[in-house]
């Protein structure tokens, strides 16, 4: 009989380690789909609220969207709204962008950037103030707004590695590397998150922003910081539901 319940105990424990594995390969294979809203800071003093958020197109295809609009005593210095859009999709478990957008309204004055990726031809193609700039395309290349999606995936694998992507970024490539911290946990709406903590470097440049991934929202970042001389920015979110 004790034979015979350790057998049946046995075959569970596989049968329980199946299931697992089949729901990991599953969870690493898709892209979440949430709305996420976070506040901007600087030195503790609110200046504006960023909306970010990740659907799914009928054709399969994805959206991100990321809006960005001052406020508080910044709105009276500075009318800077920002709206970032990317089409993506997922290509043999990797992140594809297929095209990139972003507009800046600064009073007057407007920037508009476009990144159209023509993956068959292996082009990439800026435009920006009249000016245009062609890139050759490899696998992996990432526009910006895709940058901290790549790192929510990448991040159910390798949270203990350090971490690098070339990115689309001003008519160029440039390399994006993120370095574990260690963890922490990290205060949203009251409750408390354990959280990744990652320093991330633009090439070889001496300035550093911090993320703290939250495993518990897929790894989204729930708070970015950057030091500066004139003082600390911060983005750190205040709600986020999750759709798919």
């Amino acid at each position: 009989m004790n034979f015979l319940l350790k057998k049946i105990q046995l075959y569970t424990l596989c049968f329980l380690f199946l299931l697992i594995s089949n729901h990991a390969v599953a969870f690493n294979h898709s892209i979440p789909t949430f709305k996420a809203e976070y506040k901007l800071s600087h030195n503790n003093i609110e200046i504006g609220q960023v909306s970010l958020s990740v659907n799914q197109l009928a054709n399969g295809q994805y959206q991100l969207r990321s809006s960005t609009k001052t406020s508080g005593l910044l709105a009276f210095i500075r009318d800077d709204d920002v709206l970032e859009t990317s089409l993506f999709e997922l290509k043999k478990n990797q992140l594809r962008p297929l095209s990139y957008q972003y507009q800046q309204v600064l009073g007057d004055e407007k920037k508009n950037v476009r990144l159209q990726f023509n993956w068959p031809e292996k082009t990439l193609i800026n435009s920006s103030k009249g000016k245009t700039w062609h890139l050759t395309l490899s696998d992996g290349i990432l526009d910006k707004a895709l940058l901290q999606i790549a790192l929510m995936l990448d991040l159910r694998d390798i949270a203990n590695h350090s971490l690098s992507y070339q990115v689309a970024d001003g008519g160029q490539l440039k390399t994006y590397a993120f370095s574990p911290v260690g963890f922490e946990k990290i205060d949203v709406a009251g409750k408390q998150y354990n959280t990744l903590k990652l320093a991330r470097q633009k090439d070889d440049k001496p300035l550093i922003t911090y993320y703290w991934c939250a495993v518990d929202f897929y790894n989204l970042p729930i708070l970015l910081q950057r030091e500066k001389s004139y003082g600390t920015f911060e983005m750190r979110l205040l709600s986020v539901t999750f759709t798919g």
